[in-house]
């Protein structure tokens, strides 16, 4: 049985982590026993870091307690790193937002998905049966043009949601990128990342696909960090890039 370890980076989410864990521990006791956590900490200032550590749960949770914060490119590339250095290339690996906005409860899903042939499965806001709850307009508005744009001009069979960092990869298919750009792997500092990682796993003609995403924004506590104008402008930058540069390759 492949392991599947999910890689969360927080920052101050001391209103959800332990709901959130809470939600893993019901998908862990359910369904998929060979799942386990890997909490990558940006330098949260809050409890996040005690109330990890105080979970009374059976699921696995190991941490990475960086002091400083580093931005979410930095905390990502650092998991998958660890995760890719500790597992086998048949395992998977699942990546999601901190905030308890995505519920584990649809990785069994996306599991199924990577078990048919995916190689990266993501949990989209654009299929059939996907459901947005406590996202303000100005939100949805930005990133379906983000999408749209890169629908047009990236080309990635399958992909309609570049942005959310909802999902499921597998470790051999991460560990050919990490290899392939090193300290290249994940440039990007801020929420662009992900779409970063889309395209530059582009180059190992991966199998994408989607199932349809459940985002709760409202179980959100506190305010987003995303910084949505520097979000606008990293991502558009990666389309032109991706155009007129090397960098993808």
């Amino acid at each position: 049985m492949s392991s599947i370890l999910a890689v969360l980076p927080v920052y101050n989410e001391e209103g959800s982590i332990h709901a959130l864990l809470w939600n893993y521990e019901k998908v862990f006791l359910n369904s998929l026993p060979n799942l386990s956590i890997l909490i990558v900490n940006d330098g949260s200032k809050d409890k996040t870091v005690e109330i990890i550590k105080s979970f009374q749960g059976n699921i696995k949770i190991d941490i990475i307690d960086n002091i400083e914060n580093v931005g979410l490119g930095k905390v990502i590339r650092q998991g998958l790193i660890a995760a890719c250095d500790i597992l086998n290339q048949g395992d998977i690996i699942v990546t999601m937002d901190g905030d308890n906005s995505h519920l584990p409860s649809l990785i069994p899903d996306m599991i199924k998905k990577i078990e048919l042939g995916s190689d990266i499965v993501i949990a989209s806001r654009y299929r059939h049966g996907s459901e947005i709850h406590g996202l303000s307009f100005f939100r949805k508005l930005t990133g379906f043009l983000a999408g749209s744009l890169f629908i047009l001009f990236a080309h990635l069979k399958g992909v309609r949601d570049f942005t959310c960092g909802f999902r499921a990869y597998k470790v051999a298919l991460l560990k050919n990128g990490i290899r392939h750009f090193g300290s290249r792997f994940i440039e990007e500092n801020g929420f662009a990342c992900m779409v970063e990682i889309l395209i530059k796993l582009k180059l190992f003609n991966p199998v994408y696909s989607e199932v349809p995403m459940i985002l709760r924004y409202d179980l959100k506590m506190g305010n987003s960090k995303m910084n949505i104008l520097k979000t606008i402008r990293q991502t558009l930058k990666i389309l032109w890039d991706y155009r007129f540069s090397n960098r993808f390759k």
